[in-house]
């Protein structure tokens, strides 16, 4: 029986051709010869990831849980091995992956992970992540720049990587978990691989990818078997300073088409979303519904609804049980001067303490000053910016704007916005209640 290479089965991708081939390393001091994982060898690579994470070697004792590595990393990777020709000994595992931390499908960025044995020192680390910038270019699938995460304590492995191009973008503090070293810092580094714009993906493409990889066979399984999270504090009744009234409330299994109007209109108008971020209904319910909390902003008077908010478990953490969530809001135009904006993000933060979230991360298209000078206002700081992230109708390819923001402090975050009633009465009240 034939042996399956590990491709990536979200977007098809060039063979490489001329694999096995031995590289040379470290000044011809090590070679090993590269090519292509099969999938036989999977259980090789967890095992490889589980040393790894025991030796604190850049990677988090729960980065790699389970289900990442069985739907994200296994699946959305195109996988190579790094063998010593002399012994047989896999002495390496690279992944090429849709990069996480972008707003785009048609992604010009992917992440490098590599998981190495422990005779693979940091100058072969760093010429095998370069070495995957070239297979990279060839799957010939519009990768442009490449990424890696490096925990912040292993300064001579970040080192290594500033020598072969690789500057940092973005440093998130308490991202990952080492054994031995504890909560670390987190350096986001980017190599860019080709300056020269390309075309973009066809809507067709996009939406064959996502049609094969979000399945209505998924969606039965996925959102349709439980919905969204509760939130068992809602519903929420508040005044906006200008006097308006809303109804902040768990949105109904059903209004999931409602909500992804508005925000794929919104894409559409260049409004804040990537032309390609939200493709489809059933991308929309898998990526950002299931498993995560919607709240329906509801305009008393009217009834009718004014936006809608959804609080999703970030993935781009590197740790498995981590407290991080990223927030996406989109408000009905007719309100945005009914100053819903600041009461929806007091609410927000009430919500986001009742479900034990500590810190929010926010990904903002740099050409939405509006937005980011709101997340200044919410007290989110900008920890990095990440080039190419997103491609803005009317804007082309635009950069995105990191800022990470605690919630701790949930009296101080109201009395900011002033709303500091909210907190004091909200503690005091039953589920349901008026505030």
């Amino acid at each position: 029986m034939a042996k399956e290479y590990c491709r990536d089965r979200f977007f098809p991708t060039t063979h490489i051709a001329n694999l096995p081939k031995q590289f040379s390393f470290n000044k011809g001091k090590k070679t090993l010869m590269i090519d292509y994982a099969t999938t036989d060898q999977l259980h090789i690579f967890k095992k490889m990831i589980n040393d790894a994470a025991n030796r604190g070697d850049n990677v988090g004792i729960d980065e790699y849980h389970e289900d990442y590595v069985a739907n994200f990393l296994f699946d959305m990777s195109e996988i190579f091995q790094a063998t010593d020709p002399s012994t047989g000994h896999i002495e390496a595992v690279m992944f090429i992956q849709f990069c996480f931390y972008q707003r785009a499908l048609d992604s010009r960025s992917a992440t490098v992970h590599i998981i190495r044995s422990s005779d693979i020192d940091n100058i072969i680390y760093a010429e095998l992540a370069s070495l995957m910038g070239d297979f990279a270019q060839a799957l010939d699938i519009g990768y442009t720049q490449i990424c890696v995460h490096v925990a912040f304590s292993m300064t001579d492995l970040y080192l290594e990587l500033r020598k072969q191009g690789f500057v940092t973008v973005a440093l998130f503090p308490e991202w990952v978990e080492l054994a031995g070293i504890g909560v670390d810092d987190s350096a986001l580094m980017v190599k860019q691989l080709r300056t020269s714009n390309r075309k973009l993906k066809s809507k067709e493409e996009i939406l064959k990818a996502t049609n094969d990889k979000f399945t209505l066979d998924g969606v039965q399984s996925t959102y349709f078997s439980s919905g969204c999270v509760p939130v068992p504090i809602l519903p929420i009744t508040a005044t906006t300073k200008q006097g308006f009234k809303f109804t902040f409330r768990n949105a109904r299994i059903e209004e999931d088409e409602m909500m992804y109007k508005m925000l794929s209109d919104a894409a559409n108008e260049g409004d804040g979303y990537a032309i390609d971020e939200l493709p489809t209904l059933n991308f929309f319910r898998m990526a950002y519904l299931a498993g995560s909390a919607a709240v329906i902003m509801e305009d008393v008077a009217t009834k009718a609804v004014a936006g809608a908010m959804i609080f999703l478990k970030s993935l781009q953490g590197r740790r498995a049980t981590s407290s991080i969530v990223g927030t996406s809001v989109i408000l009905k135009k007719e309100y945005r001067s009914s100053g819903l904006n600041n009461l929806g993000r007091a609410i927000g933060i009430i919500v986001l303490r009742s479900m034990g979230f500590k810190k929010e991360f926010s990904i903002t298209f740099s050409t939405n000053y509006a937005a980011i000078k709101a997340t200044k206002r919410f007290q989110l700081q900008t920890i990095g910016i990440f080039p190419n992230g997103a491609y803005q109708r009317g804007r082309g390819w635009v950069d995105l704007v990191y800022a990470l923001g605690s919630l701790e402090d949930e009296v101080g975050m109201l009395s900011k916005l002033g709303f500091e009633h909210l907190a004091s009465s909200n503690k005091k009240q039953a589920v349901g209640s008026k505030l």
